[in-house]
């Protein structure tokens, strides 16, 4: 961790900071300035946020980094890494496709979902919500992604959508949501909700719904926000399991644990939860 933390985080001509990730066969370090340009992984960046090696400040230097060089200003995605001009033998098969194809520079579904993932986990909302939000956007943009609605293994340099559909990703992506977004997870055996939800995601009706299993249950969570508050403004205010309130220990907390026996000792298999946030 310390390795990682203190003398493989990068610092760039341009003053942008991120983490290498890579070194070659010959033992070279992979990212950072280039003679043909700057280089730089998404995948190198993915597992210091999430295993919790990033501090706070570098995660979110990190973020900046990711939109700088990774994110395509015309299709909103994250690349997988930058353009490295030239064959990587070095590196492996993947610098032997043109860039923007398979894992050379593609939209890589899994480490894209992946980011979202560790920002969520970290506490970066805002962030995780538009890496999130890049694929799904890119992915039902059936005129340029020319694909069913789901998740392809990865979108090309132009946006297409190939090898659909990729089951790692897609599970991924339902767990990053219902885990993270929908804050709907277990802790040592008790429900535990933390929602990490942005004002856009309450709709219209100023509500989003959730359904997921737990502890052989069939949970209907819904999330209310009336006047769509912002993530670390918003807190739970009350908390309705089938019709009953259940008494909230500290008003205005950002998460609830909910004890299994308040589940399981109910007869329905189906169990509505209300969650008023404020």
């Amino acid at each position: 961790a310390e390795q990682v933390r203190d003398r493989e985080w990068i610092t760039s001509k341009s003053g942008h900071n991120w983490f290498n990730g890579y070194y070659d066969n010959h033992g070279k370090r992979v990212e950072g300035d280039h003679a043909d340009g700057v280089r730089m992984t998404l995948t190198g960046q993915v597992f210091p946020i999430m295993s919790g090696v990033a501090t706070d400040e570098q995660v979110e230097r990190t973020f900046l980094a990711a939109k700088k060089y990774l994110q395509d200003k015309k299709l909103g995605g994250f690349r997988l890494n930058t353009d490295f001009g030239e064959s990587q033998p070095a590196l492996g098969r993947a610098f032997s496709f043109a860039y923007g194809e398979k894992e050379n520079g593609a939209f890589f579904s899994h480490m894209i979902v992946m980011f979202a993932n560790a920002l969520y986990q970290r506490g970066f909302v805002k962030e995780g919500y538009e890496v999130f939000s890049s694929l799904s956007s890119m992915c039902l943009n059936a005129d340029v992604a020319k694909i069913y609605p789901g998740l392809p293994e990865y979108l090309n340099g132009e946006g297409r959508g190939l090898y659909h559909y990729l089951t790692g990703s897609a599970s991924w992506f339902v767990f990053t949501m219902i885990t993270q977004v929908m804050g709907i997870r277990g802790q040592w055996g008790d429900l535990l909700l933390a929602p990490k939800l942005t004002p856009e995601q309450f709709g219209k009706s100023g509500q989003v719904k959730a359904i997921a299993g737990f502890a052989g249950k069939r949970l209907v969570v819904t999330y209310v926000n009336h006047g769509k508050t912002p993530y670390g403004k918003y807190g739970i205010d009350s908390v309705m399991i089938h019709g009953r309130s259940y008494p909230v220990a500290q008003p205005r907390q950002s998460t609830v644990l909910i004890p299994r026996s308040a589940l399981t000792d109910l007869s329905t298999s189906t169990v509505e939860i209300t969650v008023t946030l404020s």
